[in-house]
């Protein structure tokens, strides 16, 4: 009898142990997806499409064992930061300058590569006697948000050229609208300028005849720094570092094809639904912009921008910007500063080493 009992306790303590083994493993399992963030509308945003639709982040991926899901952001609904405060996204891509405020104020995630330069235009009515942002002081500056990249921007380049923007003495004033009323309030006489992204900004432009009086894609300053980088969060970056580092390859590769091949970029984007519009259109602006990514300078552009940040009061004063720096972009094991992509082979090359082509 006694040895019926504890052969059953044997029995009981094997089952509870690969019981405990599989839900170890349950758990295992559901850190291996990856949720990605993407939106719809935004040119810019070809990389994270071509990513998806293409298959990339799913080879990266698959490769290492785990597996992709998309998430959504939707105009009107839950911001990107919200989505990330409340751990929906794990990775994602954008306009890192908007997030600025938000990484000191805790917003948990950390940038890992630069994918792109230059989406954002400014322009000015036909008629204005602004001709250039040195003409901007006393002016209302219309923009997508108040804390859009657009403002961080434009305030940096308004200090380069000696108008006020910090709290104790501000000369301009900006004024948020959704980015579809932006053209409209410049063209009405609501503002005086409008900061925008494309295909927003293009289209606006020539459908008002408005006048660019900055363009981050070749203004000198701006010309040689990543406004769209990649993202991972701070929970992704301590449980599953592999695969921040998947993600930030596929991304990186993603933007090599986009620069090589900025016509398929928009033809994929337009028969997915992804971004409305003419294909002919789309391809030039993808065209016009510089999609070869470099994680090296893309952290120098997010050091610039936050050092200049501080000075004009953007980001606290008691906030320990080096610290911030290196806590903010960081380098991953696995991945290279950046792809190359040859068309005619249809195959990708590391870039190691710092780009050549243009200097911070």
């Amino acid at each position: 009898m006694k040895k019926s009992v504890f052969s059953a306790g044997i029995a009981l303590m094997a089952l509870s142990a690969i019981l405990t083994g599989c839900n170890k493993k349950a758990a295992s399992d559901a850190q291996k997806v990856v949720r990605i963030n993407f939106q719809t509308g935004t040119l810019c945003a070809a990389p994270v499409h071509v990513a998806m639709k293409m298959g990339l982040f799913d080879e990266e991926l698959n490769a290492i064992g785990q597996k992709a899901e998309y998430v959504q952001v939707v105009e009107g609904g839950a911001t990107l930061a919200e989505m990330i405060g409340s751990g929906k996204v794990d990775a994602g891509y954008g306009l890192y300058a908007t997030q600025l405020q938000a990484m000191e104020n805790g917003l948990p995630i950390t940038y890992t590569s630069g994918i792109h330069v230059g989406c954002t235009k400014y322009y000015v009515r036909a008629d204005s006697p602004i001709k250039t942002v040195a003409d901007l002081r006393g002016a209302k500056i219309g923009v997508p948000g108040l804390a859009d990249s657009s403002v961080m921007n434009l305030k940096r380049k308004l200090m380069d050229v000696g108008i006020g923007v910090t709290a104790e003495k501000n000369e301009v004033e900006f004024l948020a609208y959704a980015s579809a009323d932006l053209a409209i309030a410049l063209n009405n006489g609501a503002v005086d300028v409008i900061g925008a992204h494309d295909p927003v900004a293009t289209k606006g432009e020539r459908a008002y005849n408005f006048r660019k009086i900055l363009d981050t894609g070749t203004d000198e300053k701006f010309r040689v720094e990543y406004c769209c980088q990649q993202f991972v969060t701070h929970k992704l970056l301590k449980e599953n570092p592999e695969g921040a580092a998947a993600v930030t390859r596929a991304l990186q590769k993603a933007s090599a094809f986009v620069e090589a091949e900025p016509r398929l970029a928009a033809q994929l984007q337009i028969e997915n639904n992804l971004v409305a519009g003419d294909l002919d259109f789309n391809a030039e602006l993808l065209d016009e912009l510089n999609f070869i990514p470099s994680r090296s300078l893309g952290k120098k552009t997010f050091a610039k921008a936050a050092r200049q940040l501080q000075e004009a009061g953007i980001l606290k004063a008691s906030t320990d910007i080096e610290k911030f720096i290196a806590q903010g972009y960081i380098e991953l094991f696995g991945v290279p500063d950046g792809y190359s992509y040859d068309k005619a082979t249809k195959t990708y090359k590391e870039i190691n080493g710092e780009r050549t082509d243009f200097a911070l």
